[in-house]
């Protein structure tokens, strides 16, 4: 691994995103890992340092909002990009208000996934400039 390895959270109740994601990112130095409670996430963040956080709203709505807003507070945070499904529209801009980088619920495949996750790490890249 390299200094310039990317690390990639996804919180989701059954593995779907994590095992398309390191597919999409097998040529690349990144590494996916997952979790399945919204306690688990946090302790994983609290130990090391993600780049991006892929959280699928339907594993835990109530749990994934508590979250974003408790880690308003909190600096150095990871950018975070909320999968929903359609019937989850009406939470985009509850969702965004509460900090999530990025929200889709419209149908992405795991190219566009990966492709919005590259995204941040370029803003990420700029920002630091």
């Amino acid at each position: 691994m390299s200094e310039l390895t990317r690390h990639v959270i996804v919180f989701e109740s059954q593995p779907f995103w994590e095992p398309e994601l390191q597919r999409q990112f097998l040529d690349e130095d990144v590494i996916v890992g997952a979790c399945r409670s919204v306690k688990d996430l946090e302790s994983r963040l609290a130990r090391q340092s993600y780049d991006v956080c892929v959280a699928d709203l339907t594993a835990d709505v109530t749990g994934l909002l508590r979250w974003l807003g408790v880690r308003l507070d909190q600096s150095g945070i990871v950018p975070v990009i909320v999968v929903a499904r359609e019937e989850q529209q009406s939470l985009e801009w509850h969702v965004r208000e509460l900090g999530a980088a990025s929200f889709t619920n419209e149908y992405v495949t795991g190219k566009q996934l990966a492709a919005m996750c590259r995204k941040q790490w370029n803003h990420q890249s700029n920002a630091t400039l």
